[in-house]
């Protein structure tokens, strides 16, 4: 590609930064963008119809299930972007809330996380029946429309009676607000969703999966490309040991694919390379997630 076409190919923005000195342009490299694709697509798209639905006395609801760093938080982060707070004449209005499920699997704890993202005061020595009071008010005047429960696979430190406790407060929750609920997690969270059929019913699982070798991943590489202020071409989509180094090396995950192409450009401006070629890929400092794993069970021993 001529560097006429590469200038064409980034994205206006990107362009922009072209002219900007290294540190500069590094930090932008190191901003978190957002990339469509199509599993995260289908993904927002569940997402708004949730959003939109009509209340009723059973609400649809949704558990988004993935790996570790394999574009959950992504998705959530430009979903709540989407429908940020926003200030009426009286209140903030908050369409969509997002908390973390405490690593305590207390749905005492997760009321008062609730209470303390809506700046809602509350005494710890509160009762559930107290603390879930507060919520059916305030969640009326925030006009929540939609609450994101994310790391939900951090209820399973209790036992299966706990964890179905939780799981039967969040239903419940979603019968009487009338409200969707979505849990996000890895993989062993459906054991949350299997501990009663009931709840399995209402918690669809939808999965992020990992990607393939194939013209999806192509595209995301060539996606990627347009975001980085490097000066030369790089062509990874078009550049079958550069493309096979990235998906093997990343293993699957885009969480990783993102980290990797990052490192790499990182070391390409600092070493006037100036593009992704095989030796910034190979000597950016990026470990395998397999390989990394490995490390913390020797560190461990």
């Amino acid at each position: 590609m001529k560097n006429n076409e590469h200038l064409d190919n980034l994205l206006p923005i990107v362009r922009e930064k072209l002219n900007l000195s290294n540190e500069d342009r590094k930090e932008f490299i190191l901003e978190e963008k957002w990339i469509t694709y199509p599993n995260a697509k289908e993904i927002l798209e569940k997402l708004e119809f949730l959003y939109s639905h009509p209340k009723k006395s059973r609400m649809p609801c949704m558990l988004i299930v993935g790996a570790t760093n394999n574009g959950k938080t992504s998705i959530i982060n430009k979903f709540i972007k989407n429908h940020p707070p926003y200030e009426n004449e009286e209140e903030t209005i908050t369409p969509v809330l997002c908390i973390v499920a405490p690593e305590t699997g207390s749905i005492s704890d997760f009321f008062s996380k609730i209470l303390q993202n809506l700046c809602v005061p509350y005494r710890n020595g509160d009762k559930i029946n107290k603390k879930r009071e507060l919520i059916d008010h305030y969640f009326k005047i925030c006009d929540i429309k939609i609450l994101i429960v994310d790391e939900i696979h951090n209820i399973l430190v209790g036992a299966v009676s706990k964890q179905k406790a939780f799981m039967n407060s969040l239903k419940n929750l979603s019968t009487e607000l009338q409200i969707p609920i979505v849990i996000v997690g890895i993989p062993d969270a459906l054991h949350a969703t299997n501990t009663d059929e009931q709840i399995n019913n209402r918690f669809k699982p939808i999965a992020l999966k990992k990607w393939q070798f194939d013209r999806n991943y192509l595209s995301l590489l060539a996606s990627l490309e347009k975001t980085l202020p490097l000066k030369n071409a790089s062509n990874i989509y078009s550049n079958k040991e550069l493309a096979e180094y990235v998906f093997d090396t990343s293993e699957g995950y885009i969480g990783e694919i993102i980290e990797l192409i990052t490192q790499a450009s990182l070391y390409s401006i600092d070493n006037h390379i100036e593009k992704i070629d095989i030796k910034s890929l190979k000597n950016s400092g990026f470990t395998k997630p397999s390989l990394r794993k490995h490390i913390n069970n020797i560190l461990d021993l």
